[in-house]
C-alpha cells in the first residue's frame, strides 16, 4: 500500500511541476523581468496613415486674384525693368507660366482652366493661356477686391454648374498676395466685410476637414507698385527694386480630394519653381496633410550619472526605438539623477520647405505617458520617471529625465513608458508665417509683408490630418539597476 501511495504521489508532483513550468512560460516573465515590449508598442500610432482619395474629375483650376494690388508683381510692357532676370520677367511672371508647364508632368494630365478673383469668382473658365497673358501685361490685374473665401469655397464644387456631374476638380490653385478683401460681408462664406482673415481660415479648415488635403506654397518676388492698404483704403507705393530681402511674397493655396495625386502635383512644382527662386528661404512650404517625417526617429542617450542610472538603446532598421533604463536603489538616499537623449528625426522634403531642422522642432510638443501593464498590486513599488527638459541643439531634439526610487517598502517592480513626439497645437504657425506676416499695411516699410497673414493661416494644425501625427515615437522600460 506504501508503495502504491508513493506511487501516485509521484505522479501527482509530476504533473504538479509540469503546470507550474507551463504557466511560468505562457507568462513570460516574473515580478523582477521587464515587460514585453509589445504591450507599449500595441499602443503606438502608426507613422502613415491611409491617403484618402475621394471622388474628382480629371480638371486642374487655377484661381488667380487679379486685384489691383498683384499687378506690382508684373514688370511694365517696355518700362523699366526691375526683375533680377536678365528676360526682364520677375518670380512672379514665371511662377504663372511654370504652372501651364508643370501640368503636362501629371498622369493623367488634366483640362486647365482658370478662374478670375476679385469681387467675386468668374464663373467663366478662361484657357490656360491666359495664365501667359497674365505673366506679362500689368493691365490683367484690375480687380477691385479680392473674395479669397468665395474661390477657397468653390473648390468643392463641380467645374460646371448644373452638371450631371458633381465631383469637384481633382486640383485647384489659388495664386494670391494672401490678403481678403471684400466691400461687403458675405453669408455664404461668414465673411465681414474689410480684410477678415477669420473667414479665410474656416474655409480652409471646412476642406481638410471633409478629408481633403492642402498645401500653401510661399513664393518671395520682385514688386514695384501699389499696395492698396486696408486700414485706411489708400495706395501705399513700395519697391523691391532688386533687393532680395525687400521681395514682396505672394502664395499658391494648392488644394485636391485626391492625397497622393496632390503629393505628385507638389513635389513636381517645387522642383520647377526651386530654379526659379535661388534662395531657398524664398521658397517655403506649409504642408496641412503631407507625412512630415520619412522614417523612424533615432536616439542617443547620455548618461553622466552612469553609477546610478543607465541606459540601453535597441532599434531595428526602419523601426521605432526602444530604451531600457536602470535606476539604483541609492538613489533613495542620493537623489533623483538624470540622462539626456538626442532625438534625431528624418524630416520629409516637406518638413525641409518649412524650415530648418530648429524651426520645425519649435512646433514639436514632446510628452512622457506611463503605460499600466499590470493592476497596482500591494507589495510593489515603481521608480519615478520624468521628462524634465527640452532644448533644440543642432537639429536635434535634446530631452533630458530624471529617475529615483524613493524610499518605500515592497518589492521593486518595472515601469513602462511611451515618449512622442507630436506637433503642438497651441503654437500659432510655423516660423516664416510669422516673419512674412504684419498688422499695419499703410507704410512702404512693411511692404515686404502681407498684411494679417499669420490671422490667415495660424492654427491651421488643428485639422484632422495633423491633431496626431507623430513625428516620434518611443518605448521606455524602467527597473531596478
Amino acid at each position: 500500500m506504501k508503495f502504491l501511495r508513493d506511487s501516485v504521489l509521484s505522479r501527482f508532483s509530476l504533473k504538479l511541476i509540469a503546470v507550474l513550468l507551463s504557466i511560468s512560460f505562457i507568462s513570460g516573465c516574473t515580478a523582477n523581468d521587464p515587460p514585453p515590449w509589445k504591450l507599449c508598442e500595441d499602443t503606438q500610432i502608426k507613422p502613415n496613415a491611409a491617403k484618402t482619395e475621394l471622388p474628382s474629375t480629371d480638371h486642374l483650376v487655377v484661381y488667380l486674384d487679379t486685384s489691383a494690388s498683384m499687378a506690382g508683381y508684373v514688370s511694365p510692357n517696355g518700362g523699366d525693368q526691375f526683375a533680377v532676370a536678365p528676360d526682364g520677367r520677375t518670380v512672379f511672371s514665371k511662377t504663372l507660366i511654370e504652372l501651364r508647364n508643370v501640368v503636362t508632368l501629371l498622369a493623367p494630365q488634366p483640362s486647365v482652366s482658370v478662374r478670375r478673383v476679385d469681387v467675386g469668382v468668374s464663373e467663366d473658365l478662361m484657357p490656360d493661356s491666359k495664365l501667359s497673358e497674365a505673366a506679362l501685361t500689368r493691365g490683367f490685374f484690375n480687380g477691385s477686391q479680392t473674395d479669397l473665401a468665395g474661390a477657397i469655397r468653390k473648390f468643392s464644387e463641380p467645374l460646371v454648374k448644373n452638371d450631371e456631374n458633381k465631383n469637384p476638380p481633382r486640383f485647384h490653385i489659388l495664386v494670391t498676395d494672401g490678403v481678403q478683401s471684400t466691400k461687403q460681408s458675405n453669408a455664404d462664406t461668414v465673411c465681414d466685410k474689410g480684410s477678415d482673415s477669420f473667414c479665410v481660415k474656416k474655409q480652409l479648415l471646412e476642406l481638410l476637414g471633409k478629408g481633403w488635403s492642402g498645401t500653401i506654397l510661399g513664393v518671395r518676388g520682385e514688386f514695384n507698385g501699389n499696395v492698396y492698404s486696408e486700414i485706411n483704403g489708400r495706395p501705399v507705393p513700395f519697391s523691391s527694386k532688386k533687393d532680395a530681402a525687400q521681395f514682396r511674397p505672394f502664395f499658391l493655396y494648392i488644394f485636391s480630394p485626391d492625397v497622393a495625386a496632390l503629393e505628385k502635383l507638389t513635389v513636381s512644382l517645387k522642383q520647377r519653381l526651386g530654379e526659379i527662386v535661388k534662395n531657398q528661404a524664398d521658397l517655403r512650404e506649409y504642408s496641412l496633410g503631407a507625412d512630415y517625417t520619412t522614417g523612424a526617429a533615432t536616439i542617443e542617450a547620455q548618461s553622466s550619472d552612469k553609477d546610478f542610472i543607465e541606459v540601453k538603446k535597441e532599434q531595428k532598421e526602419g523601426a521605432n526605438p526602444r530604451l531600457t533604463v536602470k535606476i539604483d536603489l541609492d538613489t533613495e538616499s542620493k537623489g533623483e539623477k538624470q540622462f539626456t537623449a538626442a532625438v534625431k528625426i528624418p524630416w520629409s522634403n516637406h518638413a525641409e520647405s518649412g524650415g530648418t531642422p530648429d524651426e520645425v522642432l519649435t512646433l514639436i510638443k514632446w510628452e512622457l505617458v506611463r503605460i499600466p501593464y499590470k493592476a497596482e498590486e500591494k507589495g510593489l513599488r515603481y521608480p519615478t520617471f520624468k521628462l524634465v527638459k527640452q532644448e533644440i541643439k543642432d537639429g536635434n531634439a535634446v530631452l533630458t529625465f530624471s529617475g529615483q526610487w524613493l524610499r518605500d517598502s515592497g518589492t521593486p517592480e518595472w515601469g513602462m513608458y511611451r515618449l512622442t513626439g507630436k506637433f503642438d497645437m497651441d503654437k500659432p504657425a510655423l516660423p516664416w508665417i510669422r516673419a512674412w506676416s504684419t498688422d499695419v499695411d499703410t507704410t512702404p516699410e512693411n511692404g515686404n509683408r502681407i498684411l494679417y497673414l499669420e490671422s490667415s493661416l495660424g492654427n491651421l494644425w488643428r485639422n484632422k490630418s495633423l491633431e496626431n501625427y507623430v513625428v516620434a515615437d518611443t518605448c521606455v522600460r524602467v527597473g531596478e539597476k
